[in-house]
């Protein structure tokens, strides 16, 4: 086709904004249907000079026409998920989950910045409040953008005829710039979500050392205060001085009770719901392609200190069980209490499980993240797990 027989950009609706204003209404009245923007709102009618309305008015009514018969013939052309995504094209910007994304990241980034200048437990609860509120909103952000990159995709596959050209890459630029400022509002969010989780990991190992020291202290004094009341509980002893035995295993109850409670205060506690969110923040700041170049160098630590942390956790599982299993005087069923230990390798498998089931709308062929990529960082964190000796399962006593 020459170029003289090229489709006509159309006019934006800023500049036709404009030119209702300031042109007369014979050269409004000129104007091609075909170079009007799509959607003109009426209220653009009672915007005009009075004596250009009845042009404005008619130019609306055929660009109107004009456009709902191209429309038809695209949809006939190129079928009904094409026009989907064509429309989908005109609707993108600042929508609703993207709007309210940016708007809590924005109170992130504040918040940051005041932790950032103040280190205390205050401002880091705050930032960690309004982490748990954004990741709500990963999943709806997330859908959003792979559904976008999927209708440029397709758009992109589309051989379309030269008088449609103009449409279809208008459209796919549209989705584009929809994405890019999706995963530029993603990338700011990781790269600050992996910083506050580092530290946080570090926080808790800190005050894991901290207590550790003064925990094996009191489990000495419990352990000898159970050889004492095995020994008090002896047939002999109860034969000789039963009433001296039954009161002197009543205070030694009463003192192991007391210890194991203050044990059990100072232990640091570690959920599995915190180390998802803190794998969480290492995977999609490790997998993003605007954070991971960056992140990946200072990634050694926080990776150091999550093995750390997980494999405290499953020791606390066992730890837990095996206290409720040997100490008498608690009254719980044993066969509740103890569980099969949550391994270090068996979480990270599950963890990964779990994230394919849920990340399909955002890990696929067309989105920036591959499903190999998830595969590649799960085989590498596997691979250092193994390599830890921090994670060497101690033998049970």
């Amino acid at each position: 086709m020459s170029d003289e027989a090229a489709p006509q950009p159309v006019i934006p609706m800023a500049v036709f904004r404009k030119m209702v204003a300031q042109l007369p209404a014979e050269q409004l009245s000129r104007l091609p249907p075909e170079k009007l923007p799509e959607n003109i709102p009426l209220d653009l009618v009672d915007e005009a000079p009075y004596y250009s309305r009845r042009a404005v008015e008619s130019l609306i009514l055929s660009a109107n026409a004009y456009h709902l018969e191209r429309r038809l013939h695209i949809q006939e052309q190129y079928g009904p998920e094409v026009m989907s995504a064509l429309d989908k094209s005109q609707v993108v910007g600042n929508t609703a989950n993207v709007k309210i994304f940016w708007q809590k990241l924005e109170g992130l980034g504040q918040l940051y910045e005041q932790w950032h200048r103040e280190h205390t437990p205050q401002n880091l609860d705050r930032l960690g409040n309004q982490i748990r509120t954004l990741n709500a909103l990963l999943l709806d952000i997330r859908a959003e953008n792979a559904d976008t990159t999927r209708s440029a995709q397709l758009l992109r596959d589309q051989v379309y005829a030269p008088d449609h050209a103009p449409v279809f890459q208008q459209a796919i630029e549209r989705l584009h710039e929809h994405s890019e400022r999706i995963e530029n509002l993603l990338a700011q969010y990781f790269r600050i979500r992996i910083t506050v989780a580092q530290h946080e990991m570090q926080v808790r190992l800190k005050q894991i050392n901290t207590l550790d020291q003064q925990a094996e202290t009191l489990r000495e004094q419990i352990e000898d205060l159970r050889t004492q009341l095995e020994d008090s509980q002896t047939l002999w002893r109860r034969a000789v001085k039963r009433l001296h035995a039954d009161q002197q295993a009543e205070h030694l109850q009463s003192r192991i009770m007391a210890l194991a409670a203050e044990l059990r205060s100072r232990e640091v506690s570690i959920s599995e719901t915190q180390l998802t969110q803190w794998l969480d923040a290492l995977v999609d700041a490790a997998l993003h392609p605007l954070t991971r170049a960056s992140v990946s160098r200072h990634m050694g630590d926080g990776r150091m200190a999550l093995y750390s942390l997980l494999s405290r956790y499953c020791q606390q599982q066992e730890n837990s069980a095996r206290q409720i299993a040997r100490n008498p005087f608690l009254q719980v069923d044993p066969a509740q209490a103890i569980r099969f230990v949550l391994l270090s390798e068996q979480f990270i498998l599950d963890y990964f499980r779990k994230k394919r089931n849920e990340t399909t709308a955002w890990i696929s062929d067309v989105a920036q993240v591959k499903s190999e990529d998830l595969d590649g960082l799960e085989r590498e964190i596997l691979s250092e797990l193994k390599r830890s000796s921090r994670f060497k399962r101690k033998s049970s006593d």
